[in-house]
């Protein structure tokens, strides 16, 4: 749609667009002067919600932010705090003894009287406000029929549910503030009202999210003492196996049990082959001396010094395996006796030596070192070997012992590790819960930032913005909806929509027509360029014989037919075109008056086959340039259908504010079967601006009787004169 179609359509229905929004601000206007004075006041609330102090972070992404509004604002125009707060203000108002008007108007507290007697104030009026509210409470909930439920569930604008509907709490932008805006025709009970309001929602919320976490922190608490109960028990059973088992430590006792043995048995191996060597080498040395006449080297002195000797070599072996260092001293006194020993048995052989060399020519003091070398070594290999034995046995012993206590003490300790980790995640999840406690009471300690003030003025100055939001919505609202009408018409009232629809071409457009009024100017215009149009037709036929014969036809009657066909006939004789209009005798035409150019035929003539127009009206059609047939309406009525083929041209007379039909398609493709001649449409009842679109150039008036004079005045006083009324 063009910018000058859619000014075309808003001009059309200027009376829509003008009257409907008036009435809707008149309408507007008078009902807000009905209504009383509205008093508004509000209050800011700092939360803290997303931007507030935290023990820990978590609480204080988006998502969790978001929900903590929708719970505040959940909260604040919840039932149970709108009751409380009606409660308390009622309990305030009927503890006064006199109306104050900083408290309510007069309107108010006649209503409170009339709703509370002076008996019925008695009953419920207390020492204290929080007395008074107790007893309200008690009546509320006594039955739904006392006097207190049915005003909180009615519709009085200061102490019902309904009233309190009109508080209104929302977020400040992405702040963490809320801001709370309540509207009543009480000054007094609208600031009233907000600071009470305040106090009770404050107080629950922090009831709400203090209590919300103590049932978690009540379970957290007995199941840490009950995983640290069985924690206990768990390490004094392993306790008292370790005890009476003698370990330390299992793993490492048993570790260094195993690799004891191992190097034990190893150094054992060792010691054994060295001491066989020695062992081996003492009795060699033995046997030379023997030779040499040493009978007594088995001596009762040299056997104990030998056994002394032993004795001092393991007692130095047994200290030094111990590794402490308070043995060292009494290791070195026992490493000089075997010192001392050793010179002794030294000493012991050499008496018993008289020779200084040996059989083969040796000298005897090499054999007595070797001696005295190889017994000193023997012994002490013999010492370590006793020990290592020793050693074996009691390792061995040891192992045996502490292998089978490995399963037993792997269950105690999976117990242990069980109730240990059961306590830590118990444990962990009291230390959050405490946390989480902490951060509640953090975020619950709401703050009033901004108090309710008391409202001094109504509000009844938006009217005029109100007036002008009903007017200008209105016409918004009417221009779209006469915007979308038009878009969605699909009657025929553009040309080019007509053309498209019918297939056909348009030959004309005109105006609304009708006997009663009409626009002469225009219509003149559109008539006059019908026949311009009609007479370039008429001229392609001009070496033919005969009249040029026009059928102008309708789907249903009341198209226009008979007003398109007398003003064609009445304009081509003013032309000086003999033209004859022969109309269908049916009664709606039967007494009218008409001219010589006008004839009646009959349609049920017209429907045997080969029926001229000469055999309808006669041959005096011959003396005519142009007939025009005017058929019946021919979804309606029996038309000639025989006279479609002797025809040279088709009108059809369209009502532009209807739609095109299945049916009229299906008829006139019957018709363009039957003849020749071409159909063309003549759009009846057309906007003007579509008219002037297609008549180009604005309308001008047009001097019908100048134009006459100067066309075919001699066709204009046959036609006056002629008073009869041709039949066929």
């Amino acid at each position: 749609m063009t910018l000058r179609e859619f000014k075309n359509l808003m001009r059309r229905n200027w009376l829509y667009l003008v009257a409907i929004p008036l009435v809707t601000a008149v309408s507007v206007f008078f009902f807000n002067l009905t209504q009383g004075k509205e008093y508004t006041s509000n209050t800011v609330i700092y939360t803290g919600i997303a931007s507030g102090y935290r023990v820990t972070g978590d609480e204080s992404s988006r998502r969790v932010s978001e929900g903590a509004y929708e719970n505040l604002i959940t909260l604040i125009t919840s039932r149970d705090t709108k009751k409380e707060v009606i409660l308390r203000l009622l309990a305030s108002h009927l503890m006064m003894k006199e109306r104050s008007s900083a408290i309510m108007n007069e309107d108010t507290y006649e209503r409170l009287n009339e709703l509370f007697s002076d008996s019925l104030k008695a009953t419920l009026t207390g020492a204290t406000i929080e007395e008074t509210t107790e007893n309200l409470v008690t009546l509320y909930r006594s039955d739904s029929k006392n006097v207190i439920y049915k005003l909180i569930n009615s519709d009085d604008p200061a102490y019902s549910l309904s009233a309190l509907a009109k508080v209104l709490p929302h977020r400040i932008g992405t702040s963490d503030l809320v801001q709370v805006e309540y509207v009543t025709n009480d000054p007094g009970v609208c600031y009233q009202t907000l600071q009470i309001l305040t106090d009770v929602f404050t107080r629950k919320n922090k009831e709400l999210f203090s209590g919300q976490n103590q049932d978690v922190m009540v379970y957290f608490d007995e199941a840490t003492q009950n995983a640290y109960d069985k924690l206990q028990e768990a390490e004094q059973k392993l306790y008292e196996f370790n005890k009476s088992n003698n370990i330390i430590d299992y793993d490492q006792q048993i570790a260094t049990t195993a690799s004891d043995k191992t190097q034990v048995l190893d150094k054992l191996s060792t010691l054994e082959m060295q001491y066989a060597g020695a062992f081996s080498a003492l009795k060699s040395v033995e046997e030379s001396m023997k030779k040499r006449g040493a009978a007594n080297l088995k001596s009762q002195e040299i056997m104990s010094l030998r056994s002394r000797l032993s004795g001092l070599n393991n007692q130095i072996l047994e200290l030094e395996m111990a590794n402490k260092s308070e043995n060292n001293e009494r290791i070195a006194r026992l490493k000089r006796e075997s010192a001392e020993v050793s010179d002794k048995i030294k000493a012991s052989v050499d008496n018993y030596y008289a020779n200084t060399h040996s059989l083969q020519g040796a000298p005897i003091a090499s054999l007595l070192d070797d001696y005295v070398r190889n017994t000193v070594l023997v012994e002490e290999l013999k010492s370590q070997l006793d020990i290592l034995r020793n050693q074996k046995e009691n390792l061995g012993g040891e192992y045996e012992k502490l292998v089978p206590l490995g399963a037993e003490i792997r269950k105690i300790r999976r117990e242990v590790q069980v109730a240990e980790q059961e306590y830590m995640a118990q444990l962990d999840g009291l230390k959050k819960s405490k946390l989480s406690q902490q951060n509640i009471e953090l975020s619950s300690q709401l703050r009033v930032i901004d108090p309710p003030y008391y409202p001094i003025s109504s509000s009844s100055t938006s009217l005029v913005l109100l007036v002008l939001f009903g007017f200008f919505g209105s016409l918004l609202l009417t221009g779209a909806g006469v915007f979308t009408a038009d878009m969605i018409d699909n009657t025929m009232r553009k040309p080019e929509h007509a053309a498209k629809v019918t297939n056909f071409p348009i030959m004309g457009v005109l105006p609304t027509i009708n006997a009663k009024s009409k626009d002469t100017a225009i219509v003149d215009q559109a008539e006059n360029q019908l026949v311009r149009q009609l007479l370039l037709k008429i001229q392609q036929k001009r070496d033919s014989q005969g009249p040029f014969v026009i059928g102008v036809v309708s789907s249903h009657s009341g198209e226009g037919k008979s007003i398109i066909s007398n003003s064609l006939t009445k304009k081509l004789s003013i032309m000086g075109l003999n033209t004859l209009h022969l109309l269908p005798d049916s009664l709606e035409h039967q007494g009218v008056y008409y001219g010589s150019s006008t004839a009646f035929y009959s349609p049920l003539k017209g429907v045997s086959s080969n029926v001229t127009v000469a055999d309808l009206a006669g041959n005096r059609v011959f003396n005519h340039a142009v007939v025009i047939v005017e058929f019946p309406a021919l979804l309606e009525e029996t038309y000639p259908v025989s006279l479609l083929q002797y025809l040279d041209m088709i009108l059809v007379t369209v009502k532009a504010d209807r739609t095109w039909e299945q049916a009229d398609k299906i008829l006139f493709d019957n018709i363009q079967r039957i003849t020749k001649a071409p159909i063309e449409i003549v759009l009846n009842g057309v906007y003007s601006e579509y008219l002037e679109d297609f008549l180009g150039g604005r309308v001008k008036p047009v001097n019908l009787a100048e134009a006459h004079e100067y066309e075919a005045p001699k066709q204009v006083d046959e036609w006056k004169k002629e008073p009869a009324v041709l039949n066929s």
